[in-house]
């Protein structure tokens, strides 16, 4: 994967997705390498994050469309960008089958959400930059 210097200059720098799911390991290392420069502790966040989240798309979809990484003034937001018109409906459980992927998202960013328009949806999480 080419480095996408996009990200550097306050702009989004976006990796492909599709059919075909890319290692996590390869996803962080692309994301690692657009957050150069960046505090460690906050990389690590944000990796945590874009693991959670590239891991749920492909579970809970058919095809995301990609991964959105955009480095602003105070925060890192991270997008990933789906075809899905339905979604699972997020409940209350005592004692979850999987993981507590989405209580770390909602822990580690200020704000997260799922944003749904044109036939397809975006989950996005902004986490603080520490500079």
């Amino acid at each position: 994967m080419a480095r996408d210097q996009a990200a550097r200059k306050s702009e989004a720098a976006h990796l492909p997705l599709g059919r075909q799911r890319p290692s996590l390991a390869t996803v962080r290392r692309w994301v690692r390498v657009e957050l150069t420069g960046e505090n460690a502790d906050c990389v690590a966040d944000v990796l945590l994050v874009v693991n959670e989240l590239v891991s749920n798309a492909y579970r809970y979809t058919s095809e995301p469309s990609f991964l959105r990484v955009v480095i602003g003034k105070s925060k890192i937001r991270i997008e990933i960008a789906h075809d899905a018109r339905a979604h699972p409906p997020l409940r209350k459980v005592s004692r979850p089958q999987r993981g507590y992927g989405l209580v770390l998202v909602a822990r580690l960013s200020e704000r997260w959400g799922v944003d749904r328009a044109h036939g397809g949806t975006v989950v996005w999480a902004d986490l603080p930059r520490e500079l």
